[in-house]
């Protein structure tokens, strides 16, 4: 075994050495490279997703821990128990609310976001549950993603808020976003629940705080911002969600060509070629439709350029671990809601400098190449990440770096300085946060079932379950 270790500590000097560092650094100095040595500025040295791919090895330069055995989905039952099919009350709405660059049914061929071939919406309907899908603004704010949400659940038109779309520049309607109602009845008497993937649970939660508490500046006849409607949301459940934010954003040359890479790994895992897909970022409140004949790549670098892209309306900001910070603040917690999470690892730690590497086998390219953690001349990313965000809100430390190939695990509970407890059993109470259980070798899109082979359907049956079975 020390024979190993040696051998993999002078491999892993070896790779330091070629990239400017002649000794390997620890936990407490990842960002500290000798004076001669500094990060020279990206137009000299681009730090890029595709510098990160180019640079991507085949293995670690380091012996890993031991990878944990990956979770069997047929036993997440929160609380270690099955739900009795008695105690079920399916006719209560199950909305599901997918997560940054997810889509509806009309577009990426027809392949469902939530579950792929394995369609977890069918299944569930055919389980008996009310469910229903969103299609949200895939790259939006969570603001426009609530409204949108609010919308397409109540019916109506959607309101952006006349304050905040004119302190933002873009228009308050989008006429193409008017919709009958999943459940136009809904009210506290009618109450539903939210699953969010991802950036679908910091939607939801910024949903349920727009329902109870409003926006004076954006209030307006029966809109959503005239607030006072608390109990119409009776849990909100969060998988892989950044609730305080992920460092992948702090670098978003990468972030944005790693987006771009997973729709067209996505495609072809369809057959189908990225410039002819049906996709569209939903943003013509903004004015930047997808325009007839428009290429995916034409469109996608368009938007990039644009006044939302400059903007901290859009998901970027709001998936940052600043932008969430002040999410936070704002959106606090429900006493009427009962909150529950669960999050998912793909990533084995370094047995020399405590990296979270992807595990092998269990996290898809495109978020491995993004995951990775880099040595110097490349800035450190999700899997070695210390210092601080760079609005100086929050420290990285050792904690932050086991991830899903996107968000680490410490920020997929409850936000930071929040309270949560692990769900064992028994009555779930309204104001409190439910951590349900960890989901190890499932990386951050696997969970839906996207480049996945292994079925998710057991996964959501569970957590419909847990939900219809709460009063």
């Amino acid at each position: 075994m020390n024979r190993v270790l040696i051998s993999a500590a002078l491999s892993l000097t070896a790779l330091l050495a070629a990239c400017g560092q002649t000794t390997p650094r620890g936990p407490a100095a990842v960002h500290d490279a000798p004076a001669e040595s500094a990060a020279p500025d990206s137009a000299n040295t681009p730090d890029s997703y595709a510098a990160r791919k180019a640079a991507l090895p085949a293995q670690a330069p380091e012996p890993l821990a031991g990878a944990p055995k990956a979770s069997l989905l047929q036993q997440t039952f929160p609380g270690g128990k099955p739900v009795s099919a008695q105690t079920l009350n399916k006719a209560t709405p199950l909305i599901l609310v997918h997560g940054l660059g997810g889509w509806g049914k009309q577009e990426m061929m027809g392949v469902p976001y939530w579950g792929s071939s394995y369609d977890v919406v069918g299944d569930l309907r055919g389980q008996g549950y009310n469910v229903f899908a969103a299609s949200v603004g895939p790259i939006s704010s969570n603001w426009e993603r609530a409204a949108e949400l609010y919308a397409q659940i109540k019916g109506g038109c959607v309101d952006y808020g006349a304050a905040y779309s004119a302190r933002h520049g873009f228009s308050r309607f989008d006429p193409a976003k008017c919709y009958p109602g999943f459940y136009p009845e809904w009210d506290a008497e009618h109450p539903i629940h939210l699953l969010g993937h991802s950036m679908g649970g910091q939607t939801a939660r910024m949903l349920v705080k727009l329902l109870e508490d409003g926006s004076p500046a954006d209030a307006e006849g029966d809109n959503l911002f005239r607030g006072g409607r608390g109990g119409w949301v009776s849990a909100v459940m969060t998988v892989s969600t950044p609730n305080s934010g992920t460092p992948a954003t702090d670098h978003i040359q990468a972030m944005v060509p790693m987006l771009k890479d997973l729709l067209k790994t996505v495609a072809a895992s369809m057959g189908v070629s990225s410039q002819s897909l049906v996709y569209d970022f939903d943003l013509g409140q903004w004015g930047l439709r997808r325009q007839p004949g428009e290429t995916f790549d034409t469109y996608f670098d368009r938007v990039m350029a644009s006044h939302f892209a400059k903007n901290d309306s859009n998901a970027a900001y709001d998936l940052s671990v600043d932008g969430m910070a002040d999410l936070n603040t704002f959106i606090g917690r429900s006493p009427n809601t009962v909150y529950a999470s669960w999050t998912t690892s793909a990533t084995t730690p370094g047995l020399i400098t405590g990296w979270a590497y992807p595990t092998p086998l269990f996290m898809n390219a495109p978020l491995s190449a993004l995951a990775w953690p880099y040595p110097w001349p490349l800035r450190p990313t999700i899997g070695n990440t210390t210092g601080s965000s760079p609005r100086g809100k929050v420290q990285y430390d050792a904690s932050w770096w086991e991830n899903d190939g996107l968000v680490p695990v410490k920020s997929q509970g409850a936000p930071l300085g929040q309270s949560q407890t692990d769900f064992l059993g028994g009555a779930a109470q309204p104001g409190q946060w439910y951590h349900l259980g960890k989901l190890n070798n499932w990386d951050h899109v696997a969970i839906i079932g996207l480049l996945e082979l292994r079925d998710v359907r057991p996964f959501y049956r569970n957590q419909a379950a847990w939900l219809a079975s709460l009063r």
